[in-house]
């Protein structure tokens, strides 16, 4: 038993240490230069409107994308639209309901080249407590390997998730699809 035990330390290891030196790099969010929009179309034109605070993990090296992960955690009380009366309903029980589902949830493990310095992440959005998969299309870029940028772009059919109750489930006023856009400036973790 102890010789099996010596046999297999040093496999063990290697794997510990092969997967340290895998990792995808970590990078923390700049929140003060960063931004997360949705932008509805709302009586046959499109309206912008932003999320103020947001949190996100990245994980990300576009040469080890199996090692990549994306987690992004909106506080949906903080949409804003320039609006005082449409930003309270928003946050109401027709649109995003925030007294019973405070935030919303995108987390991607999966992620493919789809050209030079552009991918796709296959994840998961929960909104109003429905999970519904979401491809997200975006570039990474990053010049110095201290700071990165991630660019992209998502299209999400909100009544998919139930946003938008009674009267406002018709699309005559505003459209099922809803295009939210990120761009997020990143640091390099220590």
């Amino acid at each position: 038993m102890t010789r099996r035990l010596l046999t297999l330390l040093p496999a063990a290891w290697l794997a510990l240490v092969t997967g340290a030196l895998h990792a995808a790099t970590g990078w923390q969010v700049d929140r003060e230069r960063s931004r997360l929009v949705f932008v509805p179309v709302v009586d046959g034109g499109e309206l912008t409107g932003r999320f103020e605070r947001f949190d996100a993990t990245v994980e990300y090296d576009p040469a080890d994308l199996s090692q990549s992960r994306l987690v992004v955690d909106v506080d949906l009380g903080s949409a804003a639209s320039g609006d005082a009366e449409r930003d309270d309903a928003l946050k109401g029980p027709d649109f995003f309901a925030i007294a019973q589902w405070p935030h919303a949830l995108f987390e991607a493990v999966r992620f493919r080249a789809v050209g030079p310095g552009r991918f796709e992440a296959q994840g998961k959005l929960r909104l109003r407590d429905v999970t519904r998969e979401v491809p997200v299309r975006f570039e990474f870029s990053s010049t110095d390997g201290a700071t990165a940028r991630l660019k992209g772009s998502a299209r999400v059919r909100r009544l998919d998730f139930g946003v938008g109750q009674g009267d406002l489930r018709d699309t005559k006023w505003i459209a099922d699809e809803v295009r939210v856009e990120f761009d997020l400036n990143l640091r390099r973790r220590p």
